[in-house]
């Protein structure tokens, strides 16, 4: 099913599953996505900024150029999903224990793509990101705490004021410009 510039709100996709289906330039506006899951689904130039999700699960799952921002993901379900040349400024990636609002468990983003996504300001909690892409992006002031960054490729991204709180860093990729960034948003200063 493809859905073009459709406004959805309220509750019209509660409770439903969507499998291959395609979303161009729609706009998400105060939907309720409780127990909704999309399987296979594309959300190109849509906009998901600011809604909740309750139980919500996103299965391989495209993003191109949408707005994820102001989320928190704390109870959606993400598996094998891509978000490059997404927007997500100040969403935050964790997983709740169910039925806990402060006890997290891991949240497993192996592998993902978050190439030439913008990420400023976002939290990535607990998050077990080995082998995740993050060339090109944006993560200007973001927060990794207590994540996994194994393998992790940081190159070319802008990652000025990033904070590695309590984060296990092992073979990850950073090129020169990245740690002189980095360097000097921690008021480190190059000596020539």
């Amino acid at each position: 099913m493809i859905y073009k510039d459709k406004v959805f709100e309220g509750e019209e996709l509660k409770g439903q599953d969507f499998g291959n289906s395609e979303f161009i330039n729609c706009r998400f506006i105060g939907v309720n996505l409780r127990f909704t899951s999309f399987d296979k689904c594309k959300f190109e130039r849509c906009d998901l900024s600011g809604n909740i999700f309750d139980i919500t699960s996103f299965s391989e799952c495209f993003f191109p150029e949408t707005n994820l921002s102001n989320l928190d993901l704390g109870d959606v379900n993400l598996r094998d999903c891509d978000f490059s040349k997404v927007m997500a400024k100040n969403t935050v990636f964790q997983q709740l224990k169910q039925g806990v609002r402060n006890d997290h468990k891991k949240f497993d983003l192996k592998g993902e793509n978050f190439q030439d996504a913008d990420l400023t300001n976002a939290i990535f909690v607990f998050a077990d990101l080995t082998d995740a892409d993050f060339r090109k992006a944006s993560i200007e002031s973001v927060v990794f705490e207590r994540c996994i960054l194994k393998n992790t490729n940081f190159t070319e991204a802008k990652i000025g004021g990033v904070n590695f709180n309590e984060s296990k860093i092992e073979n990850t990729i950073l090129d020169i410009e990245g740690f002189i960034s980095y360097g000097n948003s921690k008021g480190f200063v190059l000596e020539k």
